[in-house]
């Protein structure tokens, strides 16, 4: 299958060289205080509801008991069974892929 051209391809404009000088100017812009307008956003319910702290979302006792035990040197960890977990759950991953 051919295509043919319906009309000749136009050059690229020749690029104009930069000043070496720009730096000034563009420190000047930067600085310039911003005058842009305010956005403001409206939450649905649901998220609003997401985004209010939940009793339910963390166990403070435990997150305190895992903190004692880590500054005192007493948290035991099982490590076979954290990497059998990286490992199921890299499993599911692949294949889901």
């Amino acid at each position: 299958m051919s295509i043919d051209r319906t009309s000749a391809l136009k050059p690229v404009s020749a690029v104009q060289p930069r000043e070496t000088n720009d730096a000034a100017p563009l420190k000047a812009r930067l600085e310039k205080p911003s005058t842009a307008n305010s956005t403001s956003v409206t939450l649905s319910d649901a998220q609003a509801k997401l985004m209010q702290p939940g009793s339910n979302d963390i166990n403070m006792e435990r997150v305190e008991a895992l903190k004692t035990a880590i500054r005192n040197g007493e948290l035991k960890m099982d490590t076979s069974k954290i990497a059998d977990a990286l490992i199921q759950e890299a499993q599911s991953f692949l294949q889901s892929n």
